[in-house]
């Protein structure tokens, strides 16, 4: 008896994707898990240093996030020091989230560990292969 599954599994790409997402889903947890973060959290941490201060809405449409969870993990991480909001002045009723040097840091440091734990998870490709995967699923996804 073998642990392998039916070839018809091994064929059907949402099946492939959904498996490898388990494993690296379990990865990046670990990771978030030992620094207190989230995936959240390192999202909009991504955004607002990519693309510089911005709204919660549009960091919530940049991101495929619910407003509300934009708005709670902004919060905790202007708790921790990491984003700060202020008035756009252009239009007073809106807040800008801005990335803090604190933030920017704790960015570096969520990024370099999740960096590893990416590359055990694509390790037994070679480079080329792995630009091949990321190109092939940002296509995927619609970038």
């Amino acid at each position: 008896m073998t642990d392998q599954p039916p070839q018809r599994l091994l064929e059907t790409p949402s099946w492939l994707l959904t498996q490898i997402a388990a494993g690296a889903g379990r990865r990046s947890r670990e990771v978030f898990d030992s620094l207190g973060a989230g995936r959240y959290h390192y999202a909009i941490l991504c955004a607002v240093e990519e693309f510089g201060p911005c709204s919660q809405a549009e960091i919530g449409r940049r991101l495929r996030m619910d407003r509300k969870d934009v708005a709670q993990r902004v919060v905790e991480l202007e708790g921790e020091g990491c984003v700060e909001r202020s008035s756009d002045p252009a239009d007073p009723r809106r807040k800008l989230v801005r990335l803090t040097t604190r933030g920017a840091g704790r960015l570096d440091e969520i990024h370099a560990r999740l960096t590893a734990a990416q590359e055990e998870l694509v390790e037994p490709l070679t480079a080329e292969q792995r630009a091949g995967l990321i190109a092939a699923l940002q296509k995927i996804l619609g970038r």
